[in-house]
């Protein structure tokens, strides 16, 4: 725990660094997501900092637009939550628009599974979610619901765990976060588990490939 906040308090002055600066160029703006979210934003559990490989711009967009006005990240257990909001602030609407575009472009993932549990019951229970995240969990941007496919296990965990406890979601503006709070307020941790395990194994997410691929 000492060492997630020492490298959160050491990313929090990288920022701070970059901010007091001149910052014009996409590539110096984006420096401060490198800094967390690491190289190719392959993702740094330590820094809580998920991959953001394999996110749709627009899904992007959406979320650094939440970060930026407070409608996320703003509850007060949400610690990682106000280190985005103090990373968006100064980002211009173009700007979001510029660094989502970057970030599409120059990411790669890696992902390492983290998170056990029954992928039987993981599978049951997903069917609650296949009418808006699809079935191999491709996501559907024309009703907001983002790709869970491709996601750091321990991350899409973290998020399900903090719709349920009221942590993300509960801004008035939050439509699709509010429901996403519902929805995961109707399960224990142990069967959320069982979904995120369920959702990153791996022939769950080679079928995804292979339906990417037929689109």
């Amino acid at each position: 725990m000492f060492l997630k906040y020492f490298n959160l308090i050491l990313c929090l002055f990288f920022i701070t660094d970059i901010y007091s600066k001149n910052v014009e160029t996409i590539e110096e703006k984006v420096a401060t997501c490198l800094a967390c979210h690491g190289k190719g934003f392959q993702g740094n559990q330590i820094l809580n900092a998920p991959s953001l490989a394999d996110l749709s711009e627009l899904y992007l967009e959406r979320q650094l637009e939440n970060f930026k006005s407070g409608i996320r990240g703003s509850h007060p257990n949400d610690v990682f939550g106000k280190q985005m909001i103090m990373s968006t602030i100064s980002l211009s609407n173009e700007d979001i628009k510029k660094v989502a575009k970057y970030i599409v472009k120059n990411s790669n993932s890696n992902l390492k599974k983290t998170v056990t549990g029954n992928t039987e019951r993981g599978e049951f229970v997903y069917q609650h979610c296949i009418s808006c995240h699809g079935e191999f969990a491709e996501g559907d941007m024309d009703i907001g619901a983002p790709k869970l496919s491709g996601l750091n296990d321990w991350y899409l965990l973290n998020q399900l765990l903090n719709f349920k406890n009221e942590i993300r979601g509960g801004h008035t503006e939050d439509l699709f976060g509010r429901q996403m709070m519902e929805t995961a307020k109707m399960f224990n941790e142990e069967i959320l588990k069982d979904v995120v395990a369920y959702i990153s194994e791996e022939e769950f997410s080679s079928q995804n490939h292979n339906a990417d691929e037929n689109n």
